[in-house]
């Protein structure tokens, strides 16, 4: 048995650049920042020989688990090349985060279980090698475009070249004054956002302006106001985030969405201005992303 633990991911903005035959140089440019809420994620090998799948210790089907099962088929097709066979793998992962709301789960929980495999069949993959199988399998399975390379840079950051990490490029953002607070809503659906051309048409046509004004001036404060600007002019931001962000912004508040997914993220400098909302989590950003137990 051997468990890893990852950081969840929140983007503000982004473009989509999927076209590249080769998925190591397919992903996103964009923004956002990683958190100390993850993935705790436990892989052992099964008594029955046959792989299973937990998300938050309830066993789900294979179809709901495809990234999971992505990173696991590449792992035991390497097993088999190494003579290693007739066994099954077991694996669980504890998220921290909400599911199918903009936190990146599928990306930790890809990252975590490629960690934790490389580990439990004794592959000896390098760093590199695992990040590029998450990234890898978050590509092909839809579940994201650039949480990965965001992960392997940590804390604040923009991204300005497509692809995995060491393929895609992504710097920090180190001016800032603001901490950070989440609301989740809701769940949206990331793969029927990034695989639909009318999305993907109008989140290219202001994502990139919006991610060059943000890298002629990378500061936090920055970050969040071209958010902002992205959610709006792309027209994803939820009938739920446009109600909070007119209640509640104001100059010691900047509010914007998490992409993709039904909530919001508030910059703030004094905990007294955060609105009294029960689902309000106080973010601690995030900057050495992946951890062994």
């Amino acid at each position: 048995m051997t468990n890893y633990w990852v950081a969840s991911h929140i983007s503000g903005l982004f473009a989509i650049y999927d076209e590249n035959k080769d998925p190591l140089k397919r992903g996103s440019r964009g923004a956002g920042f990683s958190i100390s809420r993850g993935t705790t994620t436990t892989v052992r090998f099964s008594e029955d020989n046959k792989n299973h799948f937990y998300f938050n210790r309830k066993e789900v089907e294979v179809n709901l688990a495809n990234i999971s099962s992505f990173v696991l088929n590449h792992f035991l097709e390497l097993a088999q090349s190494n003579n290693q066979s007739d066994f099954g793998v077991s694996i669980h992962h504890e998220f921290e985060v909400p599911l199918s709301a903009g936190y990146s789960a599928s990306a930790s929980g890809a990252l975590s279980c490629a960690f934790a495999l490389n580990d439990l069949l004794k592959l000896s993959l390098n760093e590199q090698e695992l990040y590029q199988i998450a990234h890898t399998a978050e590509i092909i399975e839809g579940g994201g475009l650039g949480d990965v390379l965001a992960l392997h840079k940590g804390g604040w950051e923009y991204r300005t070249l497509e692809g995995a990490p060491f393929v895609g490029k992504a710097e920090n953002i180190l001016r800032n004054q603001f901490k950070v607070a989440t609301i989740s809503f809701g769940e949206i659906s990331t793969k029927s956002i990034i695989k639909n051309i009318n999305w993907k048409e109008k989140i290219n046509s202001v994502g990139d302006l919006f991610l060059q004004e943000l890298i002629n001036e990378p500061s936090v404060r920055n970050f969040g106001l071209t958010s902002k600007q992205f959610a709006i002019s792309s027209m994803l931001a939820t009938p739920n985030v446009m109600d909070f962000m007119k209640r509640y912004e104001n100059e010691n508040l900047i509010i914007s969405q998490i992409m993709l997914g039904d909530g919001i993220f508030i910059l703030y400098k004094d905990v007294d201005d955060l609105p009294n909302h029960p689902n309000l989590v106080k973010e601690t950003i995030c900057h050495s992303t992946v951890k062994k137990l």
